[in-house]
């Protein structure tokens, strides 16, 4: 049982560590060829792409992304805004302080995940069968239908040229239209490599966001 609570607080440990991003200098040792650096940066993925940002435990269902490209299990996030709304604990330092999440449309629920053996949350493209959790490819949520599709599929929708199929720049304009159902809102880009990146995405993807919100008071 020990030997089991020791592993428990190892594991936390790299997982606390896995919230600091990669500098912009090991990026480019990464891009570079620089065999640490890529593993490194691959082993993160896997963690952020498997665990909750708020918990930092396993990804249980339902799972949620927010406009910054993190994932969480929805019961992390309700349990944080109940949190937050209390007048007691408002009072005290909260660990979370940073977080956008104030209310449930604050999030989107991932519809394309299931759970594998051992209870393991599994979040394949649905178009390419792509496995999130491989850290080999980028993936994108699209907010009105909640469905993660890899970067390939999204730019093999829109006729990219074949060299460039495999990624989705943060700075491009995200694609409107999921290219497996259809819907058309915003597309997020999970899992970022640096925060300053999830940090410009929010700030772009936030007033399409208010409007999305909007619109869908409006039909209701």
């Amino acid at each position: 049982m020990g030997g089991d609570g020791q592993a428990l607080s190892n594991k936390r440990r790299i997982l606390e560590k896995s919230r600091v991003f990669l500098t912009a200098d090991e990026l480019r040792k990464g891009d570079n060829g620089g065999g640490e650096t890529t593993r490194k940066l691959k082993e993160e993925k896997v963690l952020r792409w498997s665990h909750c940002g708020l918990s930092l435990e396993p990804l249980q269902l339902p799972v949620v992304f927010d406009l910054y490209g993190r994932l969480y299990s929805k019961k992390a996030v309700l349990d944080n805004i109940l949190e937050k709304r209390s007048l007691h604990k408002q009072s005290s330092s909260d660990l979370n302080s940073d977080m956008k999440i104030s209310k449930l449309s604050d999030v989107c629920e991932v519809s394309n995940v299931e759970e594998g053996k051992d209870r393991k949350v599994l979040i394949r493209c649905p178009v390419t069968g792509y496995d999130s959790a491989s850290g080999l490819h980028q993936f994108l949520g699209f907010w009105s239908c909640g469905h993660v599709v890899a970067c390939a599929a999204v730019n093999e929708s829109v006729g990219k040229p074949a060299a460039a199929k495999k990624d989705c720049p943060v700075d491009d304009d995200p694609a409107s239209v999921c290219p497996f159902c259809g819907a058309t809102s915003f597309a997020v880009h999970l899992i970022l490599d640096q925060e300053s990146d999830e940090v410009k995405q929010y700030r772009r993807l936030r007033s399409l966001h208010r409007v999305f919100r909007k619109r869908g008071r409006s039909n209701t």
